[in-house]
């Protein structure tokens, strides 16, 4: 049952708080934002009027906060708060108040805190931060992908396939059994396959006890991806997935999609996402909640992976400048031979020669399915005289020149010229202060491996680690010179003059 907190009531102790300094960064976190939003949103998950009362909702939260901020388990935050008179400040009780039981933090993370509510915390900061003008609002976002190494590591198809049999086995209560020694054999696909064999004999031979085991092995190597070393690689994780860096560089675990602000640089919006994810494929997702927490964007920022037409429509649709450079893999054009013009919508060769027709066409392939590309047609006049014919056409059947480009291809030039341009290269290095970030996430909030299992538990920590990031960052800028806080101060100097003197000089 939530406890209806009609206000805190400080004990004869509280005089001891006098004592933190106001340089502390928890009262500059604490001067900056209010969390008094925290017991709302989270009222519905507690019941009214039944059950015991539960710790509110605003001094877990805070508690989860600490132990992000400064790196701390369960057991240690609780220990810490106990003797931290800025701790216990911080969440709001009094020195001596009974903290809860550090497995009620568990609780907390996972009956409570959805990935909703985590967003909602994230915006409702960012939201204050606008209002409050500690930021401004017309800021640039910049997005970026990291990865977060999984808890557990990746295991090979045959192994997975002998754990899956001693599962059924031990559902059964069967000590004794054999497996087949697939170490031994030296081709990969063999091994695979006589575990396979091995594995479904055993699942033939369960009984209504290993019913559920049984159910989730025939899941697990019914898959296609699983064989190929593409789907689950462990038992522990399920979630988690190998991705790739690079061409030659792997991972197993978790990709953390997020925004920053270019200015103040402060996270505010988060995805996470197994590690086959593509990057920028939730990107609308994320821009929306940039925009939900008070943002006028004016810019967005990012690299070669984020060069997607749904990407760019997007920032188009909302008037927002794309400072993307161009993918080698998404538009394939030698622009030392064709240019496009917009307005006429003409490929025009390094000759001057313009294209004549146009039309669009189709192939089919195994691999990657159908493909729509447009076809341009040159004038035959103008390729058969061209002092270029060899370079360009190099066969000696084609009379005319056909120029193959993707669907997007005009607009891709269009961009690629302006990505050119040494007002996009100045403008780009604002980016580069989310890789500060990338490592500051990394190394000091331990975003580099994951804590727990699963997809769900990788998110928690991801979005913990960012709102602790952003009020890390919240008592920075408030520390430093910031204009924004000067105009703040300005326009509430300015209420303070009007309503003090304009009803004096109206009795003059």
């Amino acid at each position: 049952m939530l406890r209806q907190c009609t206000g805190k009531q400080y004990n004869l102790y509280s005089s001891l708080y006098e004592n933190i300094p106001s340089t502390h960064m928890l009262k500059k976190i604490e001067s900056a934002v209010s969390f008094d939003f925290i017991n709302e949103l989270l009222e519905s998950s507690y019941c009214k009027h039944f059950g015991r009362p539960a710790k509110e909702p605003e001094t877990m939260a805070k508690l989860l906060i600490l132990q992000a901020m400064y790196g701390l388990s369960d057991e240690r935050v609780i220990e810490e708060t106990q003797v931290n008179l800025a701790y216990m400040w911080f969440i709001g009780i009094n020195p001596g108040d009974p903290l809860p039981h550090p497995s009620l933090l568990s609780k907390f993370r996972t009956m409570r805190l959805k990935d909703v509510t985590l967003d909602d915390i994230m915006t409702a900061i960012v939201l204050q931060c606008v209002e409050k003008k500690i930021i401004d609002p017309k800021e640039g976002e910049s997005i970026d992908t990291t990865h977060i190494s999984a808890k557990t590591t990746k295991k090979v198809p045959e192994r997975i396939m002998k754990h899956l049999a001693k599962k059924i086995f031990k559902a059964m209560e069967q000590t004794e059994y054999e497996t087949p020694d697939y170490k031994q054999i030296e081709d990969h696909k063999e091994a695979k396959r006589v575990m396979k064999d091995y594995l479904e004999n055993v699942m033939e031979q369960a009984d209504e006890r290993a019913k559920e085991e049984v159910a989730k092995a025939k899941e697990i190597i019914n898959s296609p991806l699983f064989i190929e070393q593409k789907g689950i690689r462990s038992l522990t994780d399920t979630d988690a997935r190998v991705g790739y860096k690079s061409k030659t560089d792997s991972f197993f675990g978790y990709k953390m999609e997020y925004i920053v602000t270019t200015g103040s640089r402060l996270i505010t919006a988060v995805g996470v996402h197994s590690g086959e994810y593509v990057d920028g494929t939730e990107f609308g997702t994320l821009h929306s909640r940039s925009k939900a927490a008070g943002l006028e964007i004016e810019a967005a920022y990012g690299d070669k992976s984020y060069f997607r037409k749904s990407i760019l429509d997007i920032l188009e649709e909302d008037r927002i400048k794309a400072y993307i450079p161009v993918h080698a893999g998404s538009y394939r054009v030698d622009e030392e031979l064709f240019r496009y013009n917009k307005d006429s919508g003409q490929w025009i060769c390094k000759m001057g020669n313009r294209s004549v027709s146009k039309k669009t066409k189709s192939t089919t392939r195994k691999d990657r399915g159908e493909r729509s590309y447009y076809e341009y047609l040159f004038n035959k006049a103008d390729c058969l005289n061209c002092p270029l014919r060899d370079e360009c056409i190099k066969t000696a059947k084609t009379k005319a020149k056909r120029l193959l480009v993707g669907l997007n291809a005009g607009d891709y030039y269009v961009h690629s010229q302006w990505a050119k341009t040494e007002a996009f290269a100045e403008a780009y290095k604002k980016r580069t202060g989310i890789e500060s970030k990338n490592a500051q996430l990394k190394i000091y909030h331990g975003l580099s491996r994951a804590k727990g299992f699963g997809l769900r538990s990788v998110t928690i920590q991801a979005k913990l680690a960012a709102i602790a990031v952003n009020l890390k960052r919240i008592a920075a800028i408030i520390s430093s010179d910031n204009p924004f806080l000067f105009v703040a101060f300005a326009i509430q100097w300015k209420k303070f003059i009007n309503a003090t003197f304009e009803p004096q000089l109206s009795l003059i």
